[in-house]
């Protein structure tokens, strides 16, 4: 059966052609250039990201052999909403980088600080605070300019649903838990949404998506791309939880591995250490605690630097070659000699919270132990790497796990081989790396075929 999966990413929009008969796996992205930045925020264009979906399905026609096609899922940034009224977006798509709940409000406090400092005692029992880039922080600031009693609110994925059916309503798309978790007003506990949080928050007049598991029925696509006219769509999930489904699913394919409980590494733009388990023992500041499938949760460690880092690092050199060279270069030049000057370890303690965390968002990086002698670029790069893996590590003792595989995914590690030597010294784990170019649009693919032969995506299956 052919089945296909679509990422809506940050930079680029994906997709996964899967027959799981003959097992062959195909991929395609074009770049998404809708991103943009404006002081603290931080926005997809809906207009421009339009024209780039359009483009990208022209694309996809062209590279794969669509026809046969028997059902589609899509995911993607699972924090970015927009606000919608009379089937309308009204705002441009709010990513998860955004930061206008650091803007001050009246009193003089940032909108974040005065959400964690009022409402605490409404939030989630799994969540220690609330963080900027979250619809729970950034609809506070969002209303001082937009009165949204009779919006609705939707999400990434939703956008991708509506272009792919045509006719449906936004009202009519449900999202699952793992989208509705990641506004910030999901109570994991209660697998609903938190209403005494929405309601003390001033939110109970925006008209809430319908919540549903992964794998239901959601629509048929319409005259969009005529080749898939008819074809069944499928309920999808958030793009962290794609992927980890992904390398899951991708390890069972290949061997008899088969442990539900696992623990998936990225490091991309961000850095992220998923572990996915039964239960919770404990709750800590510094881990998401996100849903997943069959009653399965998927704890989460998220750096918001990780590639950032090595990018700040090549446009420091690059400039540096500027100025005392009168010289331009390339990035993938840059990159390269980045990569030729790893050592084995470095003196250099490098903390690379450069974007802050979500615990602790105004924390910057920082450089240690600094001597005389020391201060060289291979130093500088070797210990920036190291801190990326470490940052990882400290979510993952924060977790209380123990767990004796990791897998790894994305582009970050496949381009930048060095991570994964750091991580086998620093974790000490068995570790192996995903052969997918792209397990987010696979996870996203599994969902497609989940749904249409099961009605339900079953990771224990």
């Amino acid at each position: 059966m052919k089945v296909l999966g679509i990422d809506f990413g940050t930079t680029s929009y994906s997709a996964c052609l899967y027959d799981s008969k003959s097992k062959e796996i195909a991929f395609a992205n074009k770049q998404n250039t809708s991103l943009i930045f404006d002081g603290l925020k931080s926005e997809f264009d809906i207009k421009k990201l339009e024209s780039d979906f359009d483009s990208f399905i022209k694309y996809l026609t062209k590279v794969f052999d669509l026809k046969g096609t028997k059902a589609i899922s899509v995911t993607g940034n699972m924090h970015s909403f927009f606000l919608v009224k009379d089937n309308t977006p009204i705002t441009n798509i709010i990513t998860w980088q955004d930061q206008r709940a650091l803007e001050k409000n009246e009193n003089g406090i940032t909108y974040v600080d005065y959400i964690n400092k009022n409402y605490k005692s409404l939030f989630s029992k799994f969540q220690y605070f609330l963080s900027p880039g979250y619809a729970v922080t950034t609809l506070l600031p969002l209303q001082k300019f937009l009165r949204t009693s009779g919006f609705s609110l939707h999400f990434a994925p939703d956008f991708i649903v509506k272009k792919l059916t045509g006719d449906t309503t936004y009202d009519s798309i449900p999202i699952d838990p793992t989208i509705a978790h990641s506004s910030g007003f999901y109570a994991l506990e209660n697998k609903d949404w938190n209403w005494k949080l929405i309601n003390a928050l001033g939110y109970s007049e925006i008209h809430l998506p319908k919540i549903a598991e992964p794998g239901t029925f959601v629509g048929n696509v319409g005259k969009y791309i005529p080749q898939l006219t008819g074809t069944p769509i499928f309920l999808g999930m958030g793009d962290n939880q794609a992927s980890v489904l992904g390398a899951i699913f991708e390890k069972k394919l290949e061997t008899s591995y088969n442990k539900i409980n696992s623990m998936v590494i990225s490091i991309g733009t961000s850095g992220q250490i998923s572990a996915v388990v039964k239960e919770i023992k404990r709750i800590s500041k510094y881990i998401d605690y996100r849903p997943f499938l069959n009653n399965y949760y998927l704890l989460v460690g998220a750096s918001l630097s990780a590639g950032k880092t090595i990018d700040t690092i090549k446009d420091f050199i690059k400039s540096f070659i500027s100025l005392a060279c009168k010289k331009n270069v390339e990035d993938d030049y840059v990159y390269e000699f980045i990569k030729n000057s790893m050592l084995p370890v470095s003196p250099l303690k490098f903390r690379t919270t450069l974007n802050g965390t979500r615990y602790n968002p105004q924390l910057r990086g920082a450089i240690d132990n600094i001597s005389l002698n020391n201060f060289t670029i291979q130093n500088l790069v070797t210990a920036a790497a190291y801190g990326i893996v470490e940052e990882l590590y400290k979510y993952y003792r924060e977790m209380d796990i123990d767990y004796e595989d990791i897998l790894g995914v994305g582009n970050g590690l496949q381009k930048n081989k060095y991570f994964i030597s750091i991580i086998k010294k620093v974790f000490n784990k068995n570790f192996y790396l995903s052969k997918l170019e792209e397990t987010t649009s696979f996870g996203a693919a599994v969902c497609a075929m989940e749904g249409k032969t099961k009605g339900e995506v079953d990771i224990q299956g």
